[in-house]
């Protein structure tokens, strides 16, 4: 996970892949037998290849991504309107030359825990780049409220061509290392694309299918082709388990690559940053695991291992599963937030914008 989505902003949380493959390799009896009687790492395998992709995307193919333009705040006083002049330029360019164009945009470090924020909204309707500069802010994204600047705080660019913005809200770029941001001319407008380099080959079906065969030859070699097979079987599941998660979320996966190079849009049921749903998949998935290691483990006496669990499938997940989650979302319903609170400094944002004559922001920000 790279450290400018230290929220999770973009993708799922990579506990919750890790478990995802864990949870499908339990659903081959012989990964479970191989692991409880052979002390195979076969499960954990499920669980590296179920964040294999992200980690392929961040680990290894960002540092080949290379960037048009850098955007990068002078930290003592940074302007907006030459940021979202630079901005709009590179919009204008993927227009006129009929090609992505990727920028980059640098965080503003001012101490070893202080680090100046500031908004980026892509605006289709009026057809404008809008940057905001917000206060200081800590390492832990808690604002120091009153740090913003008196004047010149919003910057506007016109555009000149048409503009496609799906992600939904403003970007923020505040701690660590700044986002990489493309722009591509599709059917005579200009796409936003946030991490252009993320969920594009790594993400497709057939480097799934090349990243289980390594699995299976390497198995191969060491256990006997008899059992080489079963690990590639796992690998493949685990990884291909990977895109359908990513399907829930908003970016959506390459599935098709190489025949098909557009990304597939995701459902948008859930937001990759979102603690409840990564918090009940990953319970959903410690329970399978659970309800498949007993299933597949013979009954052994001496050990007490196997079939302990006694309940059918209906009573296990309805006492496990159901009940326990759909008590977790009344308490959320009735204790928890009834809406999430704006932070402190997108509402700050969003004031500076109605000063400058600007519309709200609205939305929940990057």
């Amino acid at each position: 996970m790279p450290p400018w989505c230290s929220s999770g902003e973009y993708y799922m949380k990579g506990i919750t892949h890790f478990m995802t493959g864990v949870a499908v390799s339990s659903f081959f009896g012989g990964a479970v037998e191989m692991a409880e009687y052979q002390k195979s790492w076969i499960m954990i395998l499920g669980g590296m290849y179920g964040i294999m992709a992200d980690t392929l995307d961040f680990k290894f193919y960002s540092f080949f991504s290379r960037d048009d333009y850098q955007i990068d705040p002078d930290p003592l006083n940074a302007d907006p309107q030459k940021i979202a002049e630079q901005i709009g330029k590179a919009i204008e360019q993927a227009y006129d030359e009929y090609r992505l164009v990727k920028i980059k945009c640098h965080t503003i470090r001012l101490g070893a825990d202080l680090w100046r924020q500031y908004v980026i909204k892509f605006d289709g309707e009026k057809g404008e780049v809008a940057v905001v500069i917000n206060p200081i802010v800590t390492t832990s994204q808690i604002p120091y409220l009153g740090t913003e600047p008196k004047e010149k705080r919003v910057g506007r660019y016109a555009l000149r061509v048409p503009l496609t913005e799906t992600h939904g809200r403003p970007t923020i770029v505040d701690i660590m290392n700044g986002p990489q941001i493309g722009f591509r001319r599709i059917k005579g407008r200009v796409l936003v694309e946030f991490i252009p380099y993320h969920r594009t080959w790594t993400h497709s079906l057939f480097i799934g299918a090349v990243a289980a065969s390594l699995a299976w030859l390497i198995a191969s070699r060491a256990a006997g082709w008899n059992i080489g097979w079963y690990y590639g079987v796992v690998a493949l599941a685990a990884y291909w388990s990977h895109l359908i998660c990513d399907l829930t979320g908003y970016i959506g996966a390459s599935f098709f690559w190489p025949f098909w190079k557009k990304r597939t849009p995701g459902l948008r049921w859930f937001k990759a940053n979102n603690p409840d749903s990564n918090f009940i998949f990953n319970y959903l998935c410690l329970m399978v695991a659970i309800f498949n290691l007993n299933r597949f483990t013979y009954i052994d006496p001496i050990r007490r291992v196997g079939h302990y669990i006694g309940a059918s499938p209906l009573r296990y997940f309805l006492s496990t599963c159901i009940i326990p989650i759909g008590i977790y979302l009344l308490l959320t319903a009735v204790f928890g937030e009834k809406k999430r609170e704006e932070k402190e400094a997108e509402v700050l944002a969003e004031e500076a914008m109605r000063e400058e004559g600007a519309e709200e922001m609205g939305g929940q920000f990057s």
